[in-house]
Formats: C-alpha cells, structure tokens, sequence
C-alpha cells in the first residue's frame, strides 16, 4: 500500500500531472493519462459505449423528425 500511495503522489506532483484527465464518458468516474491528443475515454469500453449512445440519439432524432 505504501508503495502505490507514492506512486501516486509522484503522479499526482510530477511533471505528467497536466496529462491527468477525468474520463470523458458520462458514466465512468475514472481518469487517464492523456498520451495522445485524441485519447478521451480511460478504455475501449467506454469509447464504445459514448459512440453507441451517439449513434443511437442521432437514430432516434431522425425517427422523430421523420414522423
């Protein structure tokens, strides 16, 4: 334990602590370290579920719109 609480003050007080985000997905309450400019979901899980949630709005507003 005392290991992984160092670890974390070091991530936390470091240089990459600009790089610790909030995942982006509405649901998760985790956080990653942004590597990649693109990179907004702490995992594929998460991305996948954003953009099924995406697909399925637009879906459902041209069902309504269409009606």
């Amino acid at each position: 334990m005392a290991q992984l609480a160092d670890d974390a003050a070091a991530l936390l007080t470091g240089p990459e602590s600009g790089l610790l985000v909030h995942c982006e997905a509405s649901s998760c309450n985790r956080f990653l370290l942004r590597t990649h400019a693109r990179r907004q979901w702490c995992s594929t899980r998460c991305g996948d579920r954003v953009r099924a949630a995406r697909a399925y709005a637009r879906r459902t507003e041209r069902a309504a719109v269409a009606e």
